[in-house]
């Protein structure tokens, strides 16, 4: 597969257009939030220093920096058929570096087309654990929003691209303590997608043959054949928000319990929780606790139950580093999971059953009726601090008015959050 078929399909996204601008614009304050959020937390803090010192504190360090955190807080967007988080890559790389809003539309959007056109690819949640199909894609999510933010020629937007992913495998092991690799891996991807675009504005040339159907089914034995058709334009809008700080497959069982709460059931009544969820979405979400490991604490669903029930506000705990309460450990205990084969549909849907006073009641989700993407949005934005929060709603009005204003305030509040003097003020 020639790269040049790949973005030529860039070339129909409508930087004007109103739908991709109101999608745009929310998954760049999304981001943003969930970068402050992060910057907040101790491992974030110190993911952000590494690229400030290694950096000397220039803006592509910064952008690096920023796609690390993002992603770190595992409560960014994801496109769960695929496994895509193309927004830790796709906005900074974009801020940096579109000199106006519609350039910013275009590169945002172009860089979430090909992110979710490789990794599903590549395998998407088939190719767990062996290939992490969002790290696989990372680099030219960031090249090519690059290089579409800079205003780069066709040909050298194709060049980015294989540039970017040349060496590229997605293979990230499984790295353990803190500050982990798993985080540092998508902030040097991102340097990478960034320097390949650089590279081919010099003039740099790389093999546009590369993304052959050989050289992908290379990268995983579930990869297919990478072809143009894959390439969305409005990929964008298939990726979703998440609520809370979780695996994305323990959203929907956490979302069908607080529905549950709701009603009225009493958390100190309840002697038993059954979840029911897809095959593919079990394994994450059973795996053994270990509490003072900040992942396990986030993909555990015994445990984020327990927090629903009994401390909530710690969903949008990105640090996790205080010990959690007895309620709700022992609450953890409570809850089996069953992989069940007749919940079918590409948004790991669950069913929750709660058995309380001897009575059984149950909910599954998603609903029809369920939170719409700006809901999530103000609720992320008001659980952080309020001069945080102010700057971010502010940020909301300013892209509203799609003007160059708007991209150097995103611009300029990434920055912001990426500085020591930042996280120094979230602190007190």
């Amino acid at each position: 597969m020639n790269a040049r078929d790949l973005v030529s399909i860039l070339k129909t996204i409508d930087g004007g257009d109103q739908k991709l601008r109101d999608l745009v614009n929310l998954h760049t304050v999304d981001a943003l939030a969930c970068l402050a959020a992060g910057a907040g937390a101790t491992e974030g803090s110190s993911l952000l220093a590494f690229y400030r010192e290694t950096g000397a504190g220039n803006a592509i360090s910064s952008a690096a920096g920023a796609s690390a955190v993002i992603r770190f807080t595992e409560w960014d967007a994801i496109h769960v058929p695929s496994c895509a988080t193309p927004g830790a890559m796709a906005v900074p790389a974009a801020l940096i570096f579109a000199k106006d809003y519609e350039a910013y539309v275009r590169a945002v959007a172009a860089g979430h087309a090909i992110g979710l056109a490789l990794s599903e690819a590549v395998g998407g949640v088939s190719a767990l654990p062996e290939t992490w199909s969002g790290l696989f894609a990372a680099p030219a999510v960031a090249a090519v929003s690059t290089a579409v933010a800079l205003g780069l020629s066709d040909e050298q937007i194709a060049q980015a691209l294989v540039l970017s992913m040349a060496g590229s495998s997605g293979r990230n092991g499984r790295p353990s303590g803190m500050p982990s690799a798993r985080w540092l891996v998508i902030g040097e991807a991102t340097l990478k997608g960034i320097r390949a675009a650089l590279a081919a504005k010099a003039g740099i040339k790389g093999d546009l043959e590369l993304l052959s159907p050989s050289w992908m089914k290379g990268q995983a034995a579930q990869a297919v054949a990478l072809e143009p058709r894959r390439v969305d334009p409005l990929a964008i809008a298939q990726v979703g928000m998440k609520p809370f700080v979780s695996a994305r497959q323990g959203i929907n069982p956490i979302q069908a319990f607080r529905h549950l709460l709701e009603k009225g059931i009493d958390p100190n009544t309840i002697d038993g929780i059954e979840v029911f969820l897809p095959p593919v979405a079990a394994p994450v979400v059973s795996r053994p606790l270990v509490a003072e490991d900040r992942l396990s604490t986030i993909a555990h669903l015994g445990l984020q139950l327990g927090i629903a029930a009994f401390e909530p506000a710690r969903l949008m705990d990105v640090d996790r580093a205080r010990p959690f309460n007895a309620d709700v450990l022992a609450f953890a205990q409570r809850v089996t999971i069953t992989a069940a084969d007749t919940l079918a549909g590409e948004g790991w849907p669950a069913r929750v059953v709660v058995l309380a006073k001897g009575q059984t009641r149950e909910a599954i989700w998603p609903q029809t009726s369920g939170e719409g993407a700006q809901v999530m949005l103000d609720r992320k934005i008001g659980s952080l601090p309020a001069t945080t929060a102010q700057r971010l709603q502010r940020l909301q009005a300013t892209l509203a008015e799609a003007g160059a204003a708007a991209v150097q305030e995103a611009s300029g509040l990434l920055l912001t959050f990426t500085a020591a003097s930042f996280r120094r003020s979230e602190a007190a």
